[in-house]
């Protein structure tokens, strides 16, 4: 299996594992998903902060906002893309090679940032059954 294979794998694996956790905080008391709203919360920073050094290392500059991680990310999907056309009639092999590694790049990317996507969905479907639950609390007083 491939690295990206591998990786897709444990992403899929995630996106499970946050999916399984939302459905048990359903059964939960207030005090229980407020705990796992923390956690849940921690982990998505713990794995915001790990993706800010990983790109600061590969010279990927991460996004402050929401929007400047988009245009950023466009930008690099737009290279990609029009790198891996330009080279498509090239059948040397060192070309080749760095298309490869080019392509694994954005791969491996791409997998860091739906990572973290699913990470904070989790946190804030946690935040929102906790919201629901105070608000239900409220209106039995």
């Amino acid at each position: 299996m491939t690295e990206t294979t591998e990786r897709i794998t444990q992403l899929t694996d995630r996106a499970k594992h946050a999916q399984e956790h939302v459905q048990s905080a359903i059964a939960k008391n207030r005090e229980q998903l407020s705990a796992a709203v923390e956690e849940a919360q921690r982990e998505a920073e713990q794995r915001a902060e790990q993706l800010r050094r990983e790109a600061a290392e590969q010279k990927a500059a991460a996004a402050g906002s929401l929007e400047e991680a988009r245009n950023k990310w466009q930008e690099h999907v737009a290279t990609v893309k029009s790198r891996f056309q330009e080279r498509k009639a090239e059948l040397d092999v060192k070309r080749a090679e760095h298309n490869a590694e080019d392509a694994e790049h954005y791969a491996s990317f791409a997998i860091d940032y739906a990572a973290a996507a699913i990470l904070e969905a989790e946190s804030a479907s946690l935040e929102a059954l906790l919201a629901r639950s105070e608000a239900k609390a409220l209106a039995h007083r």
